[in-house]
């Protein structure tokens, strides 16, 4: 039986990569868990490398997750005054959830003989509806790139994302290699869990590509540089060292430069709201896709046809998207029966 609980959990992480997880959700599992185990030391006085897994206790774990809950946001320490009294609830599930996974798999492996996590509930999460633009607000930021350094790429940017609902990652890592056809009428996507998806491209996003793709290619002359990804910046950045020393640089998008520029768009054409950055443009493109259209009655997408192209592995994580309008409540509340009583 293993008793050191952080020899315990690098097995862990290592069956997780073997598994093919992705790389971003084991860390942010290595990150969550070592930082309890951590705490749980500290708590009871010993070297973390004296740590064993029999020693953690219900009561332990009820312990570490309270202080993260009321442990001050680093995020916030240069302006503490601004940083909420507790981590949100969706902050203390996702760290809940790594250690009781975590703790299942050393149950189920014969490494303790419980589960001190099995019994411990996550807190309930506010539901709370996408923040999506209405659809003239949509078309005004899909047509609004003034005073832009590079028009057709920021362009092509906010009508990717608002006709196929790319996350803010899909965006940035979008490949030359992933674009299909010729010209390019539809694209490959590695979505979470490099889970992959093939999604075809309407017309207009069409048309943003092919003015895009001959800035890029003129771009890249001038700078004498290669990019893989679709999208690049307008200056290169270091991102290390080659063998022998010498310094790569690079103009390959990153998740920041996307994020800037819809940030920017969205306030020049006046959508910039609290909460409203990159990903309200899934939400809004996930919400217009299943509001009825006024001359057919029908939607755009169903239910299963918007999984498949949001890449969601539950059919139940898209009924967030059905959300009536105010409108659709007025017509529906004076069509209804009694509401024509006199």
């Amino acid at each position: 039986m293993e008793s050191n609980a952080f020899s315990a959990l690098h097995n862990w992480l290592m069956e997780l990569g073997n598994e093919g997880r992705a790389q971003k959700t084991v860390e942010a599992y290595d990150a969550d868990v070592t930082d309890t185990l951590n705490w749980i030391a500290s708590f009871r006085g010993v070297e973390p490398s004296d740590l064993h897994l029999t020693d953690i206790t219900r009561e332990d774990l009820v312990a570490a997750i309270s202080d993260f809950r009321t442990r001050p946001d680093p995020r916030y320490s240069r302006h503490p005054d601004q940083a909420p009294k507790e981590r949100s609830a969706a902050r203390v599930s996702r760290r809940m959830a790594a250690i009781k996974v975590f703790l299942k798999w050393c149950y189920e492996t014969g490494k303790i003989p419980s589960d001190p996590g099995a019994l411990i509930k996550s807190p309930k999460r506010a539901k709370r509806l996408p923040k999506a633009l209405e659809a003239d607000t949509a078309m005004l930021v899909m047509t609004n790139n003034e005073d832009s350094r590079w028009p057709e790429r920021d362009n092509l940017v906010i009508v990717l994302a608002l006709t196929t609902g790319l996350r803010l990652q899909e965006i940035a890592t979008l490949k030359l290699t992933d674009l299909i056809g010729s010209p390019p009428n539809a694209i490959n996507v590695i979505g979470k869990g490099n889970k992959e998806r093939r999604l075809p491209l309407p017309p207009v996003t069409q048309e943003a590509l092919q003015a895009y793709l001959p800035t890029r290619a003129k771009r890249l002359s001038k700078t004498g540089m290669q990019a893989r990804t679709v999208f690049i910046s307008t200056r290169a950045r270091r991102v290390g060292t080659d063998k022998q020393g010498e310094v790569i640089m690079t103009v390959e998008a990153t998740n920041a430069g996307i994020a800037y520029i819809v940030d920017r768009i969205l306030r020049l054409s006046g959508a910039r709201r609290r909460g409203s950055r990159v990903h309200v443009l899934r939400h809004t493109f996930a919400t217009l896709g299943l509001r009825p259209d006024p001359a057919t009655g029908q939607p755009a997408y169903t239910l299963r046809q918007l999984q498949a192209a949001l890449g969601h592995a539950n059919l139940a994580t898209i009924q967030v998207y059905t959300e009536v309008s105010d409108s659709e409540l007025v017509e529906a509340a004076a069509a209804h029966p009694l509401a024509r009583a006199k």
